[in-house]
């Protein structure tokens, strides 16, 4: 692994949970040869703010979750 490599992933690893949830789409996204046209990008900013908001309410206390034994 390349110095700039490892400095970029411990810089994104520094981040809050749900802006590395950001990088690591935006990154996937482009692996997958996914086109960037604008109805798939706000979908995916759709998504990103929906999955950072329920791990707002996680982390606040607001939403408790329940075990996977449990459900």
């Amino acid at each position: 692994m390349s110095k700039a490599t490892y400095q970029l992933i411990a810089s994104a690893l520094q981040l809050a949970p749900a802006d590395r949830l950001v990088v690591a789409n935006a990154i996937l996204a482009r692996l997958e040869g996914e086109t960037d046209d604008h109805e798939s990008q706000e979908i995916r900013e759709d998504w990103s703010d929906e999955i950072s908001n329920r791990i707002a309410e996680i982390d606040s206390g607001r939403v408790k979750t329940i075990p996977s034994p449990e459900v």
